[in-house]
């Protein structure tokens, strides 16, 4: 059991660090200058060490890993969902695929929880990145929609999430914080 959990939770975090890796890139978000040299170096390199981090997460927890990285790519396609993508497909068809592929490949319930925790973890960020975001034209749900509508939104976000994995919930809830604080102390 131990062990197990101990997995998850490397796991969580290196899925964690990637999807962080690539967001920063899609957001163009030059905003973190780190003082921490490992996540400089991996910043500058996020590409290779994006993929290795990747497989190394997939090894240790195949459904959380591919849950939650497919979950942050298809919430991530939410602002571009008419966008024409390089496989001459539109974003939505896109998340479509990645929606079956989800369902086929890994438990209902964790994909669920994985798309659930995503959204509430976007919630949070656009929260924390009201100013931010709002100052540099990016997109953010609480700019968008007010900031009570995204805190109620958060609300019935992590009871649904605790309800359907209470453990899983705190597990990457807390590896999101620890994350955050590493990027923030630059």
């Amino acid at each position: 059991m131990w062990v197990e959990i101990c997995r998850r939770i490397l796991a969580l975090f290196l899925i964690g660090i990637v999807i962080k890796l690539l967001d920063n890139e899609v957001d163009e978000d030059s905003r973190n200058e780190y003082t921490i040299g490992i996540l400089n170096e991996i910043e500058q390199y996020k590409f290779p060490y994006s993929l290795i981090i990747l497989t190394f997460a997939m090894l240790l927890d195949k459904e959380y890993s591919f849950g939650l990285f497919s979950s942050a790519y298809m919430i991530g396609m939410f602002n571009f969902i008419n966008r024409k993508l390089p496989l001459k497909i539109k974003s939505y068809q896109e998340i479509i695929i990645l929606i079956i592929i989800n369902l086929i490949s890994i438990s209902h319930k964790v994909f669920i929880h994985s798309f659930v925790i995503i959204i509430l973890i976007q919630m949070l960020d656009d929260l924390l990145d009201i100013k931010y975001d709002s100052a540099y034209g990016y997109f953010n749900f609480a700019n968008k929609y007010g900031i009570g509508e995204v805190l109620i939104i958060s609300v019935i976000l992590i009871t649904a999430s605790l309800m359907i994995s209470s453990v899983n919930t705190v597990l990457i809830l807390s590896t999101w914080f620890f994350i955050n604080y590493l990027y923030s102390r630059g």
